[in-house]
């Protein structure tokens, strides 16, 4: 195993994209919590300790890049049992938050941590590790689910015994398209919609609910949310308070917005929870329509750049573990937007970047590090790459844009649709980093010179 370092020509293949849209989501969420925190600076409050927070997490993000994410699959197993086990230790030691038990104290119960966060992250490395160690012609099988299904089910039991319904569902979520894009045989993916569809069916038709409450797998309070969910409007200073005020903060916004730090739904308390799950209610009721889908639009231009790093990827693990990274982060927005907006049911849970809490911001950050650290090692150096790997090189004629004569670049193998792991391990270092970019143009000019 390498030492951790970090090859300058890796930086070719950095997104800058991700990173800025992140930097800008961060600095988004630090005007919008200073708002809601009072705007007391400095002091001890959810503001600075966010600042704390996200700064130890840029730290660990910098210092990650020197690792090879392929370092993850020689240590997913211990991260999953620890994960698990922090999650079960919630249970005998954690801190009661607002009637919620999620969180272990660390040195104090100023600073507290959640198992079930970094639960999340782990879950998607192990999935993505065990499902890119295994071959399949024509798309997984049934019996191939059956041991990434219990991967996924024991966090998810875990987590929902908290009880934590929000998080266990966000884990449900987060790796279906990890599924999909490892293909799943038709039959089989036809036999999982129908059974999720009578699951439903039985869930909200035929009593299901009432059993897995008797039962103890649900509480009572999630029915109720569901309820609230539904009839918000019929009582709307009782059950549907946070719905109501919620849906009242955003359409007090408007098109333009109150005006920054003056937000009347949030500064007189009538916001429940303005600085975590309805943070994006105070930032619509401050920035209004306009400020909203700029948001919005940062958090589809990460997404859609992380995507960007799935298709570039140079193994398996990689785009697995890509995808499942921009899933966790984009469903947790999905949700934390619909539940806000009154499209979905509330269920707690924090806007990604934007909501306070510090292990949300730790492991969101985590997220990013990794879709980097896969779009940096598109390619593996090596000093002498044509002595090493003389099958995959060839000679042009001679550049005038390369200060080298007989300049070898790599040979572009076909695309084989069947094998999409198969990619040239090795390439030369740019001297010039532009000249990726310019040389093949030119090669081919001085081809046609040389045929006529």
């Amino acid at each position: 195993m390498k030492r951790p370092s970090l090859d300058f020509r890796h930086l070719e293949n950095f997104n800058w994209v991700i990173l800025f849209s992140t930097v800008a989501l961060l600095l988004v969420g630090f005007v919008n919590l200073f708002s809601t925190s009072g705007g007391e600076f400095p002091g001890w409050n959810s503001f600075t300790r966010q600042l704390a927070f996200s700064g130890v997490a840029i730290v660990l993000l910098v210092g990650s890049l020197f690792f090879d994410y392929k370092l993850l699959k020689y240590v997913y197993w211990p991260l999953y049992f620890i994960s698990i086990a922090l999650v079960i230790l919630v249970k005998y030691y954690g801190v009661n938050v607002n009637g919620a038990t999620r969180w272990l104290p660390l040195f104090s119960d100023a600073f507290r941590f959640q198992p079930s966060e970094v639960m999340k992250v782990v879950t998607v490395v192990a999935l993505s590790a065990y499902l890119s160690s295994r071959q399949s012609k024509g798309g997984l099988g049934l019996m191939d689910l059956v041991f990434p299904a219990i991967l996924v089910g024991i966090p998810f039991y875990v987590i929902l015994k908290q009880p934590d319904m929000g998080t266990a569902l966000h884990i449900g979520l987060t790796v279906i398209p990890i599924f999909i894009l490892r293909k799943v045989k038709t039959r089989v993916l036809v036999t999982i919609v129908t059974v999720t569809l009578v699951a439903f069916s039985w869930l909200f038709f035929f009593g299901g609910l009432n059993f897995l409450l008797k039962q103890k797998v649900i509480q009572s309070y999630h029915i109720q949310r569901y309820e609230n969910f539904l009839k918000s409007d019929k009582d709307p200073n009782g059950k549907g308070w946070q719905i109501t005020q919620a849906k009242n903060a955003i359409g007090s916004g408007q098109v333009n917005g109150r005006g920054y730090m003056a937000g009347s739904q949030q500064k007189y308390g009538f916001l429940p929870a303005s600085e975590t799950d309805f943070a994006f209610a105070a930032l619509a009721e401050e920035w209004g329509f306009v400020g909203s889908v700029v948001t919005l639009a940062l958090f589809f231009i990460l997404i859609w750049s992380s995507l960007s790093v799935v298709g570039r990827s140079g193994d398996s693990f990689g785009s697995l573990l890509t995808v499942g990274m921009a899933s966790l982060i984009f469903f947790q927005m999905i949700i934390n937007v619909g539940m806000v907006t009154g499209l979905l049911p509330v269920v707690g849970i924090p806007l990604p970047f934007i909501s306070y809490g510090g292990t949300s911001s730790l492991t969101n950050l985590m997220c990013i590090a990794v879709i980097l650290n896969v779009g940096m090692r598109r390619y593996n150096f090596t000093e002498a790459p044509i002595e090493q790997n003389p099958e995959v090189w060839e000679r042009p004629p001679t550049n005038q844009l390369v200060e080298e004569p007989g300049f070898s670049v790599r040979k572009l193998l076909p695309h084989d649709p069947n094998e999409p792991d198969h990619h040239p391990a090795h390439r030369l270092p740019h001297r010039k980093p532009w000249l990726k970019h310019l040389a093949p143009k030119s090669w081919v000019h001085q081809q046609q010179i040389l045929e006529r």
